[in-house]
């Protein structure tokens, strides 16, 4: 039975001696000495075996502790050593207005074997400690007045930026007072402008879809751009064809407003499915998969061309209704006209 417990602790410690192996952390600063007000740098590092998905800290605060801020967040870099382990670095500007010993504090950095794996793990830093000086002064020299700043003379190549600017506004602006002036402005026959020509909401959604699939951003990693022109598209064709301020709406508002519409249920649905998958992949950080893309895409097409043929069929019928009851009021005033002569 002994024998059984000491070997049980020594595969524990072995396997902890493997995974110290596989994954690696380090914060490093050039000097634990620094100087109040003067920016140090902190050089964060992450080794994980190849394969391993990295989620790296995006530190959106201004600060580390109450004692050191962050100045500037350098590029993160991903190299690969002779062991084929992925290495992630990162440097950080730090600056400390407190003096004496201050704790540079652990940092954590998340991991996970890989991407689809929910469990992330996390690894800190090691704590520092630093020593915060200001600056040395010489108490032994004597004082000296303070001189008073010295009035210099304004040149010609401080003045020459601004007369070119007034003079390029001035020609700006001279160019388009004559294009304005020489631009021929076209009437109807009721005096009304008329003005450009206004491509229809439903043709500039198909257009817009059409060259969204081309783009092929989903297939480039840019998943949270692509449901944002996505979801862009659909808003400005419900606005612009139903007349519903869809591009200030929240999803839910949208999908509550167009009830009224009574669009068939599966055309409904495939608009709430594409929304509410691309709130997800905006708002929570939901990863799509290359299916769920594809399938929004189809969808949101589905549904503009669906909903644009059910708007076509509700308008036909209400512009049936209204001859119908046209010919009805002219029958019945040709009726009274008959009976006047009678």
């Amino acid at each position: 039975m002994k024998r059984y417990v000491l070997f049980l602790m020594a595969c524990l410690a072995i396997a902890s001696g493997l995974m110290a192996q596989q994954v690696e952390v380090e914060g490093k600063v050039a000097d634990t000495k620094v100087q109040v007000g003067k920016p140090f740098t902190l050089d964060l590092s992450l080794k994980v075996p190849y394969g391993w998905f990295v989620e790296w800290n995006d530190f959106a605060q201004d600060t580390l502790s109450e004692q050191i801020d962050i100045l500037k967040r350098g590029n993160v870099e991903r190299t690969a050593d002779a062991d084929s382990n992925v290495i992630v670095k990162q440097q950080l500007t730090l600056m400390t207005f407190d003096t004496g010993q201050i704790v540079l504090p652990s940092v954590g950095l998340k991991y996970a074997k890989s991407f689809d794996d929910p469990m992330r793990l996390e690894a800190f830093t090691d704590p520092v400690r630093l020593y915060a000086t200001t600056m040395a002064v010489d108490t032994t020299l004597a004082y000296k007045p303070i001189v008073e700043p010295l009035a210099a003379p304004i040149t010609m190549k401080e003045v020459f930026p601004w007369i070119l600017a007034v003079l390029l506004a001035m020609l700006l602006g001279l160019g388009i007072w004559l294009f304005l002036r020489r631009r021929k402005t076209r009437v109807d026959e009721d005096g009304n402008v008329i003005k450009g020509p206004v491509i229809p909401p439903y043709d500039k959604a198909v257009d817009e879809l059409k060259r969204l699939r081309e783009e092929k951003m989903w297939q480039s990693g840019k998943v949270k751009e692509y449901f944002s022109s996505l979801t862009d598209i659909a808003r400005e064709y419900i606005e612009g064809q139903f007349g519903l301020n869809a591009v200030e709406m929240t999803t839910d508002d949208i999908l509550d407003e167009i009830k009224p519409l009574h669009f068939p249920k599966e055309t409904y649905n495939k608009l709430k499915d594409t929304m509410e998958v691309a709130d997800l992949v905006k708002f929570a950080k939901y990863s799509a998969s290359t299916l769920e893309s594809d399938t929004a895409l189809g969808n949101m097409t589905d549904f503009v061309n669906e909903s644009y043929a059910h708007y076509q069929k509700m308008k036909a019928e209400e512009e049936a209704q209204q001859a119908q009851m046209k010919n009805v009021k002219q029958d019945e005033m040709a009726g009274k006209e008959e009976v006047k002569d009678v």
